[in-house]
Parts: structure tokens; C-alpha cells; sequence
């Protein structure tokens, strides 16, 4: 396994042990999953609490968003994306598509770091992604404040204006002196500078700046403002909620058999919520009060309704899967496999893009960027409906072609992407899976887990510094061109020309990938590797102590080893791309989830 990026253990522990409690809580009736839930008036719903971006499931299937040329032309930004299965939402969605929902671009980094904990003096000008988008003219427009410093104060400025003039600088000058005098300057782009080598308070007053005050603020992804992906949602600007308070009950799952549904509570924010379903109508029927009794909630994997405003309305057809929004307009719930014979069903998420300035609107997209995995439900189950507000009765969903007869979660390779309890990995909480340091190997993995990613994870085709090239993996994102990896998926029937279409870069699903390296091949070899680095670490010498590593210690040296690989210093302070924690501050904080984790096992 190749060294991981950074895990952002702080926000990852508290869904870690919530996995651990709610499971061992859960009765052998109800589906779990791995979305965090709190009850209200005896359903669940998502505890939004201890939700974030970086944390969610990853969407089950490739795709991508090419925005017209004229539309970008229009805007002055390109909001065109790619994605691919396994890959959490904060990779794939822009600060613009929540602009009305959320509002995230009310967020200055300030208030992002109070509420995360990251430390600003540790971040680069590169993770702020805003920064590649900034000319001088319009970082002071952003920043009035920066008008009344001298040049020589403001680093980036002073190597920016450097870099680009033939002539040299008075750098006593004020930078609003400078302009004035010479406003062809206002132009020069700060993307031509090396901004890893600058941290963000280089740049006096930037951590105060609004978001919304930086030009093309739109087009950046949420990972890319610092620690963004780690805010839970109910601390958003525009916190999520619930949208109506109306609760039923899942009474009976039907297959695409179904026929002629023309009572429903699903459809779209165009058409109405109350779209008719006429042929192939998976679907659940639902008990409840007088305005939920008998009807469907019809699956979106087989019924398209109309969605989209604006000029991009037409993106997908002009489609997007039947379905509800109980919680607003950020992402669309829609019910997605439904087992007759299991008498159960999930839901997945679905997002959109949206583009709008100051001078243009051009409106959202259908919602169609996704499955993204949500929450699962057996026959008899509370559920949370929302608002029951109707609509759309005179019109028709438009069939998918897809079929669900004979569909079984337990007996089907798309249970693996599909059913939550298989995406997100799950603590096992054997107190006595010990090594022979005495480190609890559950703990470890559980500490050291990389959570941005799931067990149907397909990453991009890459090379390291040695030439290997290939793609990372599943939860822990292991490299396709490991020996170990190669042996696990060429054993498997299929195994070997699977490896070869990874090999070649070519497109794979999530689906696949967990069929031919499904989650218990995952968990069994990153065991494995979390007992070489423990190995590893118990026969070197801390320097704080000059005496083998044990205890804290030895977990702290070998999170390192699993963030930097093995022959990475001890207790270096260099730090990954993005520069949110350094090697050091790294094995800590694992070693302090590790210690959290522990008591959430009961372990002594």
C-alpha cells in the first residue's frame, strides 16, 4: 500500500464510534447503515451533526459535466467536472451549486478553522483553490485592507510583481499606490506563482474575507477550500433541516412488475410531487396518516421525471430520477433498489450543478450527479417523508428500461455498491486482536482507516517516483500494482482481465471493483499491514526517550509511517500537498483517536 494522504481523524472519530454504539444497539430487524442517525417522533434521520462532505458515501458510478463553451464564455468560469465511482461529493461539487441551499460562500477560512480545529498557520495559498482564480485586482477588491500595506509586507504581491516586471519595485510603496499609478497591474494572475510555498497568512486579512468576495468563487470544489469538507452540515451558514415534519411507514416493497401507480409522493421540483407512475413502477408503498396511506414513493433507478431550470434545464435530457427532497434543495432522496423478495429498499442522493454571478443566471442542471448512497429501510419501517405537498398528477414518469424482478440484496455483486453497510467500512471490536506490543489491531485500523474513501473506491490512473502506475482502490486506497493486491484480484475468476483494464486506465465501476476486491480482502490485508508497521516501529529507537518505541509512542511512529511510508522521519514536521497537518502533528492525533476508539470498544 502506497503512503495514504492525510486522515482527518478528528471529524472521522465521531462516526467512527457511532458505527461502534449503534451497531451493537441496532435489533436484528432493522437495516443498518452507515449514515449517522438520531430519532424524531420514532424515525431516524441523518444526525447532520456528525455528517460532512469528506465523510459521505462515495457515488456508485462514473460520469461527467461538460459545460457549453458559450455558457463558460458567459460566466468567465468553467464549471465543468468529472467523477468517478467511490469518490465523496466535496471531490465533484462547487461552491456555486449550493449557493442558494447552504450558502457556504458566506464561510470566511476563519470561521471554517473555528469550527474544525485546523491551524492556519500551517495551510498553503495551493489548498485555497480560490487563489489560482485571483488577479492582484482582484485580491484587493476581495481584501480592501491589503491598499494600505507596503508592498515588501505582502509576500505573494512582492514575489508576484517580481516575477512578472522587467523593472524593479519601490517595495515601501503602498499596493494601492502602486495601482493607482499603474492599473495595468490590477492583471497579473497569481496562478503563475508557486503558491505551495506560501501559507495562507502571508496574505494579511485574507481569513476574514468572505468567500463570496473573491472573484470566480463559484468554480472551486469544496475540497478545495481548506478543511470545508470537514464542517458538518448543521453548521453550514444556511444549516441543513428537515422540510415538513411528515412520518409513515414502509408497508410493502414491489419490483418493476408493478403496473399503473397513479397515487404517488415522488416526482420533481418542476413537475410536482405527486408524478404518476404507468408501467415498470418499483416502488414502496407506504402506511401512515390520510395523506401517505397507499400511496408510492416510486424508485428513481426506474422512473425519470422532467427537472432543471434555466438554460440548463436541457443538461441529461432534461431528466432526472423521480424522487423527494425531505431535507431541501441541496440534493434530491430518491428510493433506489427495491427487493420484493427481501422485502427491503435504499435510497441514494443526487446533486446538481448550478451557475450564477452576479450579472447572469443561468440556472441548475436536473438533478443527475449521483447514486450516491443514503439510507436503507426493511418493510414495516418508520420512515421521514417530509412535506406532502402534491402536484404533477397530470403528467407521467418516464420509464428507465431497467428491470428488478427476482432482485435480492444478499445474492447480487451490486449489493457491494449498493447497500451502505458494505461502503463504509465497520469497526469489528475484537478487544483481543492484539500484536505482540500489545496494540489492539482493530483500534489501529478503525485510527489509521483513510475515510475519505469506501470499499468500492476506484481512484485516478496514476504513477509514482518509481514508474509503477495503476489505480488506487477501496477504503484504504491501495495501489492496483501491488503484489499483494494483484495476487487477491487475479484470483478470482475474471480477476486477471480486470487487472488488465486497470492497468490500461481504463473506465471501471465501483461495482466491479468490489467484486473482484470486495471489502473482507480489503480489511484482511490492510491488517496485515497494519501489523508490519507496527513491527516496523517497535524495533526503532525514539529519540524523545533513546529506548524502543511502546505504548502511545509506538502507535504515534507507526501513524506516521502509514502518512509519510516507512522510511519517513520520525516526527518530521514536513507536511502532504495540502498542508493541513505535518508528519508529527499526523501520529498524534491518531494516537488520540486510537485512545477514543478504545474506550468507544469497551477495551481496557
Amino acid at each position: 500500500m502506497k503512503p495514504t494522504k492525510i486522515l482527518l481523524l478528528y471529524a472521522a472519530l465521531t462516526l467512527v464510534i457511532f458505527v461502534i454504539l449503534t451497531n451493537q444497539a441496532k435489533s436484528q430487524n432493522t437495516v443498518t447503515t452507515n449514515i449517522p442517525t438520531s430519532a424524531w417522533n420514532g424515525a431516524q434521520l441523518p444526525d447532520w451533526s456528525n455528517i460532512t462532505f469528506n465523510k459521505m458515501p462515495g457515488i456508485s458510478e462514473s460520469g461527467s459535466f461538460t459545460a457549453p463553451s458559450n455558457v463558460t464564455d458567459q460566466l468567465g468560469y468553467d464549471l465543468s467536472r468529472s467523477w468517478s465511482a467511490g469518490q465523496t461529493p466535496d471531490k465533484y461539487i462547487m461552491l456555486g451549486d449550493f449557493q442558494d441551499s447552504f450558502k457556504l460562500q458566506n464561510f470566511d477560512l476563519s470561521k471554517i478553522y473555528e469550527i474544525t480545529g485546523l491551524d492556519l498557520s500551517k495551510v498553503s495559498l495551493e489548498s485555497f483553490g480560490i487563489m489560482k482564480l485571483q488577479s492582484l485586482g482582484s485580491l484587493v477588491k476581495a481584501v480592501p485592507s491589503l491598499q494600505q500595506l507596503s508592498i515588501k509586507d505582502v509576500k505573494p504581491v512582492s514575489d508576484l510583481l517580481k516575477s512578472e516586471l522587467s523593472l524593479p519595485i519601490e517595495p515601501q510603496k503602498t499596493i494601492g499606490q502602486l495601482l493607482n499609478e499603474s492599473p495595468h497591474l490590477k492583471d497579473l494572475e497569481f496562478k503563475s506563482l508557486p503558491l505551495e510555498e506560501y501559507k495562507i497568512d502571508t496574505i494579511p486579512g485574507i481569513e476574514q474575507t468572505p468567500i463570496a468576495a473573491f472573484k470566480d468563487w463559484q468554480a472551486v470544489k469544496i475540497e478545495d477550500v481548506p478543511s470545508l469538507n470537514q464542517v458538518p452540515f448543521n453548521q453550514f451558514p444556511n444549516p441543513i433541516n428537515a422540510v415538513g415534519a411528515t412520518v409513515g411507514n414502509v408497508d410493502i416493497a414491489f419490483g418493476t412488475d408493478e403496473q399503473q401507480r397513479p397515487r404517488t409522493i415522488s416526482g420533481s421540483d418542476k413537475e410536482g410531487f405527486a408524478v404518476p407512475c404507468t408501467k415498470d413502477c418499483a416502488h414502496v408503498e407506504l402506511s401512515g396518516n390520510s395523506a401517505v396511506l397507499g400511496k408510492a414513493w416510486v424508485s428513481g433507478k426506474y422512473q425519470l421525471v422532467q427537472g432543471g431550470k434555466g438554460i440548463l434545464e436541457s443538461v441529461n435530457g432534461g431528466k432526472e430520477p423521480t424522487g423527494r427532497h425531505p431535507f431541501g434543495s441541496a440534493f434530491k432522496v430518491a428510493v433506489w433498489d427495491v427487493s420484493e423478495v427481501d422485502g427491503m429498499m435504499n435510497q441514494a442522493l443526487f446533486f446538481r450543478v448550478c451557475m450564477r454571478n452576479s450579472f447572469i443566471d443561468l440556472g441548475c442542471t436536473p438533478y443527475f450527479i449521483g447514486p450516491v448512497p443514503f439510507m436503507a429501510y426493511k418493510e414495516k419501517e418508520p420512515i421521514f417523508l417530509g412535506s406532502i405537498t402534491g402536484g404533477g398528477e397530470d403528467s407521467a414518469s418516464t420509464p428507465t428500461g431497467l428491470k428488478s424482478s427476482g432482485f435480492k440484496f444478499n445474492n447480487t455483486a451490486n449489493m457491494a455498491a449498493n447497500k451502505l453497510s458494505n461502503l463504509l467500512p465497520a469497526i469489528k471490536g475484537d478487544c483481543n486482536n492484539l500484536h505482540a506490543s500489545g496494540v489492539n489491531i482493530d483500534a489501529m485500523s478503525a485510527a489509521l482507516s483513510n475515510v475519505e474513501g469506501n470499499y468500492n473506491f476506484v481512484g485516478n490512473y496514476i504513477c509514482d517516483s518509481s514508474g509503477n502506475c495503476g489505480r488506487e482502490l477501496g477504503t484504504k486506497q491501495f495501489v492496483s500494482y501491488s503484489p499483494e493486491v494483484r495476487s487477491l484480484i487475479s484470483g478470482k475468476s475474471g480477476g486477471n482481465d480486470f487487472l488488465a483494464r486497470l492497468d490500461k486506465g481504463e473506465s471501471v465501476s465501483g461495482e466491479e471493483m468490489t467484486q473482484y476486491f470486495p471489502p473482507n480482502d480489503q480489511d484482511a490485508l490492510f491488517e496485515k499491514d497494519t501489523t508490519a508497521l507496527l513491527n516496523i516501529a517497535a524495533s526503532q529507537i525514539d529519540p524523545t526517550t533513546k529506548k524502543p518505541f511502546t505504548g502511545q509512542r509506538l502507535i504515534e511512529r507507526a501513524a506516521e509511517m502509514h502518512y509519510g511510508g516507512a522510511a519517513i522521519p520520525v516526527d518530521a514536521e514536513v507536511t502532504d500537498v495540502n498542508g493541513k497537518y505535518s508528519v508529527k502533528d499526523y501520529g498524534e492525533t491518531a494516537s488520540m483517536s486510537y485512545r477514543n476508539v478504545m474506550q468507544a470498544m469497551n477495551c481496557n
